[in-house]
């Protein structure tokens, strides 16, 4: 479970890659993509974590949209935007993303194959949620084995990390 800002969300290797020949990873676009994960984890567990007493979005946020009654049933509190709640959410956890994939292009093959196989699977998770917010209250969003294994084979063979290096390379010239 998702508890506050914790580094241990991603493995050793991907937090301080050791390589030679390459860029040091950055160790704030490992901190920023494990925001990202756990931001999109939040997102779908936000009606069992209430059943458990417990809510991991900011206050401030809650406040902003009504939303401080809490998640208990699938329906959102009375004059809650829930939605707008849930679409605030979404574009700070896409931002988080497109800050922390920057990572990839420091890892080595395999890590970076291993980190963008669960990126993609996560984002996937976000664009569900975002299609429609109310799912997270209905129950646990999650995607059928057929598109989780599709865009895992896409992380694992490097497709992603690449197309995400050279879209860097874009960016800095």
């Amino acid at each position: 479970m998702c508890r506050g800002r914790r580094r241990a969300a991603l493995p050793r290797r991907v937090r301080h890659p050791a390589r030679r020949g390459r860029r040091r990873a950055r160790p704030e676009y490992a901190d920023t993509l494990g925001l990202a994960l756990q931001l999109t984890n939040i997102l779908r567990d936000v009606r069992e974590d209430a059943g458990n007493g417990r809510t991991y979005l900011p206050t401030d946020d809650l406040a902003k949209f009504g939303c401080t009654g809490g998640f208990h049933r699938a329906i959102p509190p009375s004059g809650a935007d829930f939605t707008g709640l849930v679409h605030f959410e979404v574009r700070r956890a896409r931002g988080l993303f497109a800050e922390g994939y920057r990572l990839l292009p420091m890892l080595d093959r395999r890590s970076g194959a291993c980190v963008a196989a669960m990126a993609g699977i996560y984002r996937r998770l976000l664009d569900r949620i975002e299609r429609d917010p109310m799912a997270v209250l209905r129950g646990r969003v999650s995607l059928p084995g057929r598109e989780k294994a599709y865009v895992a084979v896409r992380g694992l063979s490097g497709l992603d990390a690449r197309h995400i290096s050279r879209k860097a390379v874009r960016r800095r010239v």
